[in-house]
């Protein structure tokens, strides 16, 4: 991992929050205000045995899929998706040697599979806009920005722990007096939308093979690595815990709905932050290789060979 040498542990979080807050700013319009053609790159191309249609891919999902800073396609810039152009779609339409439509965004819910995606000075139309019954392969990765709980398993649980760095403020802090948690609770409701995201893939196209992409574990089952994210030390059980429960319930939405599921938990074993391997970078990222807390170049190229070899 590239480690900056100037940054602070209090500016690197600082920044990392920033940039949170602008994966997390994206605002939905209920009505969407036209439909802008798709982003499509042209990875190659290739026929059906009568040589008369086109194969056609089409990768949906959110930061996780976009891989922001890794590097950015050109065009997409602080105000964009900020999606690379050699994420997993990109890795997986060269190795099939298809033409790829990329409509994968940084901030997306499954709410912005069904709703524009609003930016500073743009918005990106829903992604689901981006099928047509002739579309072939699916690829999906979404669920963790519903009720931003990605955000407060890691960000939330980050801004607290320096009130009781050994102790576990952020899970005492979501405990209701019931005993619930409050991040916990919205588990259900993300297994319920996810489900309604891939039947409604299902329907725009009926023949494609739709495959869901879920999301690796964050965090080891022992040990911690404060240097790289700096959660307080009873905390590390807790977001992992969350972490997982997440990863379950969008394997569970999605396989009900119909999709086949790529399980990102297993593949990621001994590659968590804390790993002489991470798939995914610490708090302060990685200059042109990953964003904070997403995803680095050898986890997006395994999940490119995992879904190659499922197709």
């Amino acid at each position: 991992m590239l480690r900056p040498t100037r940054l602070t542990a209090a500016r690197a979080l600082a920044g990392a929050v920033a940039a949170a807050l602008t994966l997390s700013a994206c605002q939905v319009a209920s009505e969407p205000q036209g439909e802008p053609d798709p982003d499509v790159t042209q990875v190659g191309s290739t026929q059906t045995p009568d040589g008369e249609d086109e194969f056609v891919y089409v990768a949906m999902g959110d930061s996780y899929t976009a891989a922001p800073l890794f590097p950015l396609a050109e065009q997409e810039q602080i105000n964009g998706c900020l999606r690379s152009d050699q994420n997993y779609p990109a890795l997986v339409a060269s190795q099939l040697d298809v033409p790829l439509i990329d409509v994968s965004c940084s901030g997306a819910s499954t709410t912005s599979m069904f709703a524009a995606q609003r930016f500073i000075d743009n918005e990106r139309p829903p992604q689901l806009d981006s099928l047509t019954p002739d579309t072939d392969l699916i690829t999906l990765g979404i669920g963790a920005n519903d009720f931003r709980y990605f955000s407060k398993m890691i960000f939330t649980c980050l801004k607290v722990a320096k009130r009781d760095p050994e102790g576990s403020p952020c899970r005492d802090k979501n405990l209701t007096p019931k005993g619930r948690d409050r991040i916990e609770r919205h588990l259900g409701e993300i297994r319920r939308n996810v489900s309604r995201v891939v039947r409604a893939i299902g329907r725009k196209a009926p023949n494609a093979q739709i495959l869901l992409v879920g999301y690796p574990q964050l965090l080891p089952a022992e040990g911690i690595c404060r240097n790289k994210l700096p959660l307080a030390v009873g905390d590390y059980a807790y977001t992992r815990d969350l972490n997982l429960r997440l990863s379950n319930a969008v394997r569970k939405g999605g396989v009900k709905a119909g999709a086949e599921f790529v399980d990102l938990v297993e593949a990621s074993q001994g590659h968590d932050i804390c790993s002489k391997e991470p798939w995914v970078a610490g708090i302060r990222g990685a200059p042109k290789r990953a964003m904070g807390l997403h995803p680095y170049p050898a986890e997006q190229q395994a999940v490119a060979d995992l879904l190659v070899a499922m197709i």
